[in-house]
């Protein structure tokens, strides 16, 4: 086999391999660059000749595992998806974030307002959060 003919399959080996890669989505992107350097190797090999058909086959094969490759990382990306449907991970309302948050605090609150009364009592005390007891609500 004549070097040129060697090229033309070792380019339509690499094409196998791009195809072969293309359908996955975590090897889309193996699928996407060895599609383009096989269509670069089959391109050659044309130029080139030797095996003709090989080659060919090799460009052909490529350009589809490249648009293969393409559209499964678009589809994986999102592209072309209705946003407007439910959340996969839902969030937590707002009430259930307040409950959360006021059941941190829960432990904490003792020692806070002792701490607020100690400052009060040195003189240096800052006005209390308006959620607090003896606080205030802020104008806004």
């Amino acid at each position: 086999m004549t070097p040129a003919g060697r090229r033309a399959w070792a380019a339509a080996a690499f094409a196998l391999a791009a195809a072969f890669a293309s359908w996955n989505p975590l090897a889309a992107p193996f699928g996407l660059v060895v599609g383009l350097v096989s269509l670069v190797l089959c391109l050659r090999a044309l130029v080139q000749g030797g095996a003709r058909r090989v080659a060919s086959a090799g460009l052909v094969l490529a350009a589809l595992a490249v648009a293969v490759s393409g559209l499964v990382l678009a589809l994986t990306a999102g592209v072309g998806r209705d946003p407007a449907g439910d959340a996969v991970v839902p969030g937590p309302g707002a009430d259930e974030v307040r409950r959360a948050l006021d059941a941190a605090g829960e432990p904490t609150r003792p020692a806070r307002a002792r701490a607020r009364e100690e400052l009060d009592a040195a003189g240096g005390g800052a006005k209390a959060p308006p959620d607090e007891p003896g606080g205030k609500p802020a104008k806004r």
